[in-house]
């Protein structure tokens, strides 16, 4: 199985079509079961992994949101863990395809810390190779290999490589309460400040890192400033980040500052301007503060956005979103939460095209769209993925959550009333007329649309929140679909015979795509509805026996390409939060199984799940458990159709059978784990909601 790049193709007529805006958010769990999670990293060779950092010392392998073992790395020994020491950051090195380096931060057992750098596994890239630790030396080869720490709070810890090539590494204040040493406007103190090095150095470099000849206290600033400062003024920087140009971000560096007791804050430096002092502790945000020394050099750079302490108690930093799938609306947006109280807003930036300088607007509190509060925890970091879509890292409750787009819920499948739960309705071929039960008034509808041999594909195609009557007509490779939401109606050629049907939103626009998968050549042709469905992509993905599954199996509202092999009972998934780059596979089924994918579970996520007609067995395994945990249901007779569906409107697809002999629709709610049964139908109607395959 191979994927191919998407290719153009052009369909065949042209209309206009409604839009669909994106305008809220929510969040699904990525992954669990840490202990205080820190840092979420993208592997930078491998889309589907990413590293987890736990305080306490361990680095933990995260694959398609499943926890792997064994360790990434465990440091649990040479850390001390507690309050807010511990193993506090990782960051991989810009050449880590050559090199394999990658650098953590964290107190070691005297309570200081250390800047380490170890290499991957040659053998085994989600192993380190924990011999090859290196810890840098500050301030030439005698120095110590850890910077002095003297009370135990204010340790900052993050590490961020900036895109410049060169490593940010921001520390707190030294502890204690008001910084009672002064030291993060002492020239001659590491500590309170932004350093900037170069670690791009032989392995046996005797200090690990250079520095950087811009560094700005070079050649300026108070005497005896050490070369590694970036600059002044940090209070305690928990999570920083930059705001990729890869992704036509500025390089801006912004920074979450905690304070002391009055005020929260945000800070904006643009690309490559160093020298600067934020105030710590002459100034917190934007008020002065305790002023009995002076500054270190003026002026004092206030933050861009602060809050007090009757909003939150302590700032966590976090990313300008540069991602796809939440929308332009969110583009260029800061997304930042509060530690103690869990709460997540987002600003605007409004950059100032002569001096590059921010000015924060309009911000926008997500708590309660996130899960509130109390599913949130104590939020300790966020995390980018490699496709820009963001993450939530909840310390308390070892929990990670992906931010998704909301529109309007998705219809569920067969919902051709608008009211979110599947109408019963069936196909009778011999006359082309669709027989529904409206749930909505439990009134009936007949509708004559197609012929002997078209297969009902009914789906929102107009993006109105309602299933749209549509058949597919193999012969001609032909779609026929009639909108919900003008009752006009449109046939597009799109396939050929012996291509199944397998309409989805593969665009992530909030409406179907017209798809069909070729057996021959396990090809999939998708016709894209966001280009007025004028334009389309070929995927290769699957062989010959493979059962089309497409749905949302990552959670980012947009169907995945998916095959199920019956030999082996094996799905394979090809990622769309990847943009169909990475994927993944998983056992589940024999070969005599039907596969039924669905969200049984409500956590908006796709459930592998197949029936199996031997003894009418239904084995589901649960996304919302990262695919750990599965249920078992006995529901249905050898000869029944399987057609699950949200038909008591909980959000869950609940599991029903269509048994042809009779015309009987029998029903098990979700909701309440209840069943009904409904007479609907004769022997040789196509329940619309079967599978086409």
């Amino acid at each position: 199985m191979r994927f191919l790049r998407p290719v153009a193709i052009v369909a065949l007529l042209t209309w206009a079509v409604p839009g669909h805006a994106q305008t809220e958010l929510s969040a699904h769990v990525y992954a669990t079961g840490f202990a205080f999670p820190v840092a979420f990293v993208q592997d930078p060779t491998d889309p589907t992994v990413q590293f987890v950092v736990e305080q306490a010392g361990r680095i933990r392998v995260v694959q398609n949101g499943m926890v792997l073992s064994p360790d990434f790395l465990d440091l649990t020994r040479a850390v001390s863990f507690g309050g807010e020491r511990g193993l506090l950051g990782m960051a991989f090195a810009l050449d880590h395809v050559s090199s394999r380096r990658f650098y953590v931060n964290f107190t070691d057992i005297f309570g200081d810390t250390v800047i380490a750098r170890f290499r991957r596994s040659q053998v085994n890239p989600l192993l380190a190779d924990a011999d090859s630790r290196f810890d840098l030396r500050w301030g030439g080869p005698s120095g110590p290999a850890f910077i002095t720490q003297p009370f135990a709070n204010h340790n900052g810890g993050h590490l961020a490589f900036g895109p410049d090539g060169f490593l940010y590494i921001g520390l707190g204040d030294g502890g204690s309460a008001n910084d009672p040493d002064h030291r993060a406007q002492d020239p001659s103190e590491l500590l309170g400040k932004m350093l900037r090095i170069d670690v791009n150095v032989p392995d046996d470099h005797p200090t690990g890192y250079a520095v950087p000849f811009d560094n700005p206290f070079l050649a300026a600033g108070p005497s005896g400033t050490r070369p590694e400062i970036w600059s002044f003024g940090w209070r305690n920087p928990w999570r920083y980040s930059f705001d990729d140009p890869a992704r036509g971000g500025t390089g801006a560096l912004i920074v979450g500052d905690v304070g002391q007791n009055g005020w929260e804050e945000i800070d904006h430096e643009p690309a490559n301007r160093g020298g600067r002092n934020y105030g710590w502790r002459n100034r917190e945000g934007a008020h002065d503060h305790v002023t009995s020394l002076p500054p270190a050099f003026l002026p004092l750079v206030d933050p861009i956005h602060e809050y007090d302490r009757s909003i939150g108690q302590a700032v966590t930093g976090g990313y300008v979103y540069r991602g796809a799938g939440l929308g332009p609306t969110y583009r260029g947006r800061y997304f930042f939460a509060d530690f103690v109280q869990g709460r997540v807003w987002s600003l605007g930036l409004a950059i100032d095209p002569t001096t590059g300088e921010a000015s924060a607007s309009s911000v926008v509190e997500h708590t309660a769209a996130l899960g509130g509060s109390a599913q949130l925890g104590n939020i300790s970091s966020f995390g980018t993925d490699a496709a820009g879509e963001l993450y939530v890292l909840s310390h308390s409750l070892g929990t990670i959550r992906k931010i998704v787009p909301v529109t309007v819920a998705p219809p569920p499948a067969g919902d051709f009333d608008g009211d979110h739960r599947t109408d019963i309705a069936v196909f009778r071929p011999s006359t082309g007329v669709w027989w529904i039960v409206h749930s909505s008034t439990t009134n009936s509808a007949a509708v004559t649309w197609g012929e002997a041999g078209d297969v009902p594909v009914p789906a929102d195609y107009d993006g109105d929140g309602t299933a749209d009557i549509a058949v597919f007509r193999p012969s001609a490779g032909v779609w026929w679909i009639v909108y919900s939401s003008t009752m006009n109606w449109v046939a597009v050629t799109w396939g050929e015979a012996g291509d199944v049907a397998m309409p989805g939103d593969y665009d992530g626009d909030g409406k179907a795509d017209i798809t069909v998968y070729r057996p021959a050549g396990g090809y999939w042709f998708v016709l894209r509805s966001s280009t007025n469905y004028r334009a389309g992509a070929a995927y290769q993905w699957g062989e010959g026996g493979d059962i089309p599954v497409p749905g949302d199996y990552d959670g980012d509202h947009t169907t995945d390409i998916a095959v199920y092999r019956p030999a082996g009972g094996r799905w394979f998934i090809l990622r769309s939060s990847t943009n169909y780059t990475a994927w993944s596979t998983y056992q589940w089924g024999i070969d005599t199984d039907i596969p039924l994918p669905g969200d049984y579970d409500g956590d908006g996520t796709t459930d592998m799940t197949v029936y199996r007609p031997a003894g009418g067995h239904w084995f589901i395994l649960k996304s919302s458990t990262s695919y750990t945990a599965w249920e078992t249901y006995q529901w249905g007779a050898a000869t029944d159709i399987p057609v699950p569906g949200d038909y008591d409107g909980d959000g869950k697809a609940d599991i029903a059978v269509f048994r042809p002999s009779t015309g009987a629709w029998w029903i098990v709610y979700s909701s309440t784990m209840n069943w009904t049964t409904v007479t609907w139908g004769v022997d040789g109607d196509i329940p619309v909601l079967k599978r086409p395959i």
